[in-house]
This record gives C-alpha cells, sequence and structure tokens, in this order.
C-alpha cells in the first residue's frame, strides 16, 4: 500500500500525472512486490526493461507517460518464474501464458490484478483476464555467426507471424488473400494452438542453453533495429530507487538502453505501443466485459 501522499496528481517532465494513472501505477507496484518476492525466494533473477529501466534510471520512478512495467528474465529464470509463481501468488493476481489460460496468445507473460480493468479489443474479444497487468519477457541467447543469426531470426518473424495468422486472423481489420489462405491452412491442420506456440518458443529457446556472446528480447524481435544485447549487459543486477522501493536493473543498463533508444536520458514522450487499453484501478474487469 503505497502512502497517502503518492495519489496526489502531479506534474513530471511537464506532463501531468493524473490521480487515476497514480492509482494504477500502486497496482502495478503490488503485483511488483510479489515478483520481487516470488523471484528472492527461489533465486530467480530479473530486471526492469524498456520505459521501466529509463524510469528507474533516469527518473527513480514511472517516465510520466508510461502505462505498464516492463521486465525481463533470462530464458531459464522465466521459466522457473512461470513454473513457480502461479503457487505463490495471492489469489486476486493471475499469472498467464500460452499454457495457463485459454485462447491466450502472447510471446510473453503477464500478470494481472483481477480486481481491476487493463483491457485492449484483442482482451475483450478473447475472453481471458484482463486486469491491470505487468509485461513479463524471455530474454534468448542468439547464435554468434552473422549467417546463422539472420536466419534464426527470419524463422522466429515467420513462426509468430504464421501462429498469429491461423489462431488471430479474425481479429486483423486489413485482411489480405494471402492472409485468408493462410488462415485456411491452419483451420484444416487444425493444430491445437499451445502445440503450436510450443514449436514457435522451441525456435526462440535454441541458444539459450548455451553462452552465446549476445542475447535477443524475442518477443519484440520485429520491432527492434538493433536487437543484439550483450550478454554481459545482463551478469549481474543493480538495484535502483523506483519510486518509493528499489528496482533491478542490469549492470550495462547504459549500453541496453543506448542500442535501443540513443540518448535516452532526454525525455521524449513516446506514444503507447498498447493501442486501444483501458485501464480502470477501480472496476474488476470481468464488470467491465460486460457493460
Amino acid at each position: 500500500m503505497e502512502a497517502q501522499e503518492f495519489y496526489r496528481e502531479e506534474i513530471r517532465c511537464d506532463y501531468r500525472v493524473t490521480a487515476k494513472s497514480k492509482r494504477v501505477w500502486a497496482v502495478q507496484l503490488a503485483m511488483l512486490d510479489q515478483i520481487e518476492r516470488i523471484c528472492k525466494k527461489y533465486g530467480i533473477t530479473y530486471f526492469a526493461d524498456s520505459g521501466t529501466l529509463i524510469g528507474a534510471v533516469r527518473d527513480h520512478g514511472y517516465i510520466p507517460w508510461d502505462d505498464d512495467i516492463d521486465l525481463v528474465m533470462l530464458r531459464p529464470d522465466y521459466e522457473r518464474f512461470v513454473s513457480v509463481a502461479p503457487m505463490e501468488l495471492p489469489q486476486h493476481m493471475k499469472l498467464q501464458t500460452v499454457y495457463t489460460e485459454e485462447n491466450y496468445l502472447r510471446a510473453h507473460a503477464q500478470l494481472r490484478d483481477s480486481r481491476t480493468t487493463g483491457c485492449n479489443a484483442e482482451d475483450r474479444k478473447a475472453g481471458y483476464n484482463c486486469g491491470i497487468f505487468i509485461d513479463i519477457m524471455p530474454l534468448d541467447g542468439m547464435p554468434d555467426g552473422t549467417l546463422r543469426r539472420k536466419w534464426w531470426m527470419w524463422e522466429i518473424k515467420t513462426a509468430w507471424k504464421v501462429l498469429y495468422t491461423w489462431y488471430r486472423f479474425d481479429y486483423y481489420e486489413n485482411k489480405t488473400a494471402a492472409g485468408y489462405l493462410l488462415h485456411t491452412v491452419g483451420k484444416l491442420l487444425n493444430i491445437p494452438m499451445r502445440t503450436a506456440y510450443g514449436a514457435y518458443e522451441r525456435i526462440c529457446s535454441r541458444y539459450s542453453g548455451k553462452n552465446t556472446v549476445d542475447i535477443c528480447d524475442t518477443v519484440f524481435l520485429k520491432y527492434l533495429e538493433n536487437p543484439a544485447w550483450k550478454r554481459e549487459w545482463f551478469s549481474e543486477v543493480k538495484y535502483w530507487p523506483f519510486e518509493n522501493r528499489q528496482i533491478p536493473v542490469p549492470v550495462g543498463y547504459d549500453g541496453r538502453l543506448k542500442a535501443e533508444y540513443g540518448d535516452y536520458r532526454r525525455p521524449a514522450k513516446a506514444p503507447t505501443t498498447h493501442g486501444d487499453l483501458v485501464l480502470d484501478p477501480d472496476t474488476p474487469y470481468t464488470d467491465f466485459i460486460k457493460s
């Protein structure tokens, strides 16, 4: 539970952070506390990433226009976490993966608070738990050879495109003839989604047990100009202030952030990647989807 002054509206970087946004953050911070507790208990290493990492390093808290918390784990830690977390979480929190919830198709895990709403159009249509969330992404080893690396990245991008077209084509706004054909093939093959996803995940994790020089966020591979991050950047954890607590950051945070954002120390408002997301800390998602 945050102190009362945390919930006050304020201006950060010339941006107004509303009291409602603060209540959304408070929900996420409570989930972060649970992740920290579980990871300490089981010896699991995790790191702040993306906007959360920028916020920790530069602002010692949320970037004012950010709407979630992003965490990463090396694949072995990620697999350990998703195996133990469900039995450790409070009843109102739900860890989502393809294997834990019907019709959920994302390449990473999300921790949700069932008493709240963090819902976009896909969540609502798919019908799974869509409370306010934290994103937890796996980091996978990248092959060291240039040609092997290019082939591996092509495999991942192609496999995900096939997977998403097979099981999410009805969600597309701009359907193409090629998409119809691929979707039809998927329906004819009638492969269970979890089975197909397992094949995709095996491609992503092919090099994760090896001491490769570089690692990669395979979840957002297609969006990254420079997807190769040095493994040594994630070899140690440093704890940095984040709001009224500490959050783990990779020892090589500067290299990690420059690889994607360049001059990350200069505040620059970027559009959210969550699209039409509705965030409501006061309404259970079960009530929202009925409205």
